[in-house]
Order: C-alpha cells, then sequence, then structure tokens
C-alpha cells in the first residue's frame, strides 16, 4: 500500500473519531464514582449501573420476580411450505398474584437442518402473514415470530391490558410499552432455551424500527441471545440521542409517550444533559453479537446516529477480548462491515424490513457462527 493510500485511510477513519466527540457521548468505561472501568471485572460493575440509568430514565423498571409462566401448543403444520418445515403455534400462560395474560407465537422449524439457529422476530404482521418465514427456512434457520400487538396493544392504555397489567408501574419509573414487549420476548426465549430440536445457544432477538428497540432493549437486558439484531430502530433504540438528525426525545415523549418511562419526559429538549445515551443500551449486549441495519432515505430514524453508537461500544468489545465494529470510514450507501462482533449494514432506500436485510443478517450469523 502507497504512502497516499495509507494517509486517505487515515483520514476516513479519522473523520469517524472526530464525528464521535462531537457528539460529546457520557463515557462508557468509567463507574460513577470516576474510576476507570480497565478489566472485564470493572465493566460488570458498570453494567449494573448503566442497566439501572437505563431503566430508571428511559425504558422503566423491568419484573424481574413474581410470575409463572406455562406453554401451550395450540395448532400444529406438519408440512409447511410444502412439506421443507413443521410449524407451531403456541400459546404463552404467565400468572402472577394480579392475574393471568396470555399471546401466541408461531415457531417455525426447517427439516433439512439439524438442530437449526433461531431468530426470535418480534413484528408488525398477524401470525397468518407469511412475511420471509419460508425463505428464512430455507436458509437452515428456524424462526419463533410473534406479533407485538398480540402481547400488547400499542395505544396508551396504562397498565389496562397485557403483561404490565400483572406489575402495574408508577407514573415515573413504571415500565413502557417497549419494556412489556421485550420483556414478553424473554418469556418466549423461557420456551425456546428447553426446545432440544433448537440451537440453544444461538437464538438472535430482532426487530425493526419500534420494534427494532425492543429487540435491542431485549438483548440487552436478557443475556441468553447471542445476536442482537437492531433494524432502523433509530432514536430510543441503537441511535445516539445527543447530535441526532430526525426523531429525538420530544417527540417520542410527544407522539409515544407510552412506549418509555415517565421520567424520559424531563430529557425532552435537553438532550445534552442526559445521564447516559443510547451507545448504553448497546453496550449492555457485550460481548455478544450486536448488528445495527440502516437505510440511506431513513432521515427520521438517522443511520448516521446508529453508525456512531456501533464505533462507540467498540472499546467495550475491545475490553471483553472481542473485535467491535470493524469499520474504515463513515458508511456510505450500500456498505456492509461484517468482520467483528458488531455488524452495520447501510442500505439503499426507505424505512423498511425486507429481503435484502434478511439476507445480510443470515450472512452474518453463518459467518460469526450466531
Amino acid at each position: 500500500m502507497g504512502k497516499e493510500s495509507i494517509t486517505k485511510e487515515a483520514v476516513a477513519k479519522e473523520a469517524i473519531t472526530k464525528e464521535l466527540e462531537k457528539r460529546c457521548i457520557p463515557e462508557l468505561l468509567r463507574l460513577s464514582d470516576n474510576t476507570p472501568v480497565d478489566s472485564p471485572q470493572l465493566w460488570e460493575a458498570r453494567r449494573k449501573e448503566i442497566h439501572e440509568i437505563l431503566q430508571r430514565e428511559c425504558y422503566g423498571y423491568l419484573p424481574e420476580t413474581g410470575w409463572e409462566t406455562e406453554w401451550e401448543t395450540v395448532a400444529e403444520e406438519e408440512n409447511a411450505f410444502g412439506g421443507k418445515a413443521y410449524k407451531r403455534t403456541i400459546e404463552v400462560r404467565i400468572r402472577s398474584g394480579r392475574g393471568y395474560v396470555s399471546f401466541p407465537f408461531q415457531l417455525s422449524v426447517p427439516r433439512n437442518t439439524e438442530k437449526p439457529s433461531v431468530f426470535l422476530y418480534i413484528t408488525f404482521s398477524p401470525l397468518s402473514s407469511p412475511e420471509m418465514v419460508e425463505e428464512i427456512t430455507d436458509n437452515g434457520f428456524a424462526v419463533a415470530r410473534v406479533c407485538y400487538q398480540d402481547i400488547a396493544p400499542d395505544q396508551n392504555d396504562g397498565y389496562d391490558n397485557g403483561p404490565g397489567s400483572l406489575f402495574p408501574g408508577n407514573a415515573y419509573d413504571g415500565w413502557g410499552k417497549l419494556g412489556v414487549w421485550a420483556w414478553s420476548l424473554s418469556r418466549i426465549m423461557d420456551y425456546l432455551v428447553q426446545e432440544k430440536t433448537l440451537n440453544t445457544d444461538a437464538i438472535a432477538v430482532i426487530g425493526h424500527s419500534r420494534l427494532g428497540k425492543t429487540a435491542l432493549l431485549c438483548g440487552a437486558m436478557d443475556e441468553r441471545f447471542s445476536l442482537v439484531i437492531a433494524s432502523e430502530s433509530g432514536a430510543g433504540g441503537a441511535a445516539l440521542f445527543r447530535g441526532k438528525e430526525g426523531e429525538k426525545v420530544a417527540d417520542l415523549c410527544r407522539n409515544f409517550p407510552y412506549w418509555f418511562c415517565g421520567n424520559l419526559k424531563k430529557w425532552a429538549g435537553k438532550e445534552e444533559e442526559l445521564p447516559f445515551d443510547q451507545h448504553f443500551a448497546a453496550a449492555l449486549v457485550a460481548p455478544r453479537c450486536l448488528y445495527t441495519a440502516g437505510a440511506s432515505e431513513d432521515e427520521w430514524a438517522d443511520p448516521l446516529s446508529e453508525f456512531l453508537a456501533c464505533r462507540a461500544v467498540t472499546p467495550v468489545y475491545e475490553l471483553l477480548g472481542k473485535q467491535g465494529l470493524v469499520a474504515d470510514r463513515l458508511p456510505r450507501t450500500g456498505d456492509i462491515f461484517h468482520e467483528g462482533s458488531v455488524g452495520f449494514h447501510l442500505r439503499p432506500g426507505t424505512h423498511y424490513l425486507g429481503r435484502d436485510d434478511w439476507k445480510l443478517f443470515m450472512e452474518y450469523r453463518k459467518k460469526h457462527g450466531v
């Protein structure tokens, strides 16, 4: 490589550093008492601090105890997709001292793969919609799919419906709907890890847009997932708040206040004063694999801010003995960064989860064995 090429590469890498420095985000590798985090042991202490901050100030506290779960297969299709897979519809039933709720999910398993890896996919579509399931199972992956509206309605109904009714919170740090949906995904995970026909060491959680926020929160809080995929999740998801274009804290609190805890409202218009930023949520995934997907025309989600969050968590991955985001420049449309434990792609087009995205997710999983 010539001197001119080396110089261009150094300038391109420096552009990432400068862009991130402009955001003035809170430090990940420093405890609240100002102690530098320079070992995996100290990271565990810092991880607990971050876990607390995110629940108190953004998502609300998720239940840790006080429920029982059971599952029942309520429908089966032995020859799905022309006999290439089998499907089960499974009802999740959750009980607490306050009552009982249930919701269904659908598990599709390819017949040509022994102990397939799994996508736990929270979707906008009803279970009757085929979506991409046939193509995913054709690639040797199982798919556990749940419609978020089946868990709890996407509306400002307080704690009247769904799992939120079992653990109602207060107006300040009570869990919002993102937390309810994320926690419920973990109740599906409870089932999947007991399923002997699946590769329970390789279960990814995935969602898009508001459900990308949900998938990130779920994977941050539940360390059983080998891979967390946040597709175009934007504000309150994988995008940094500081310096972000498009959707901001005030927009979230005005349009969807019930997704988050009430405490987030005090930071509306005050992103620079937040005691966290969204690289905190991404860092909780480390050292497991994290994948963020953006779209070039998705200005509301702001793919640059999603990319910078991936770069911001890289020192945590390196501290834990992994590569983080391996990228030699700020992203351009069509870029795919798959080398590290933090993956990213910038697809041309608008806000959408489609075949091109799924293809890249599957390629990444096969490359990293997650």
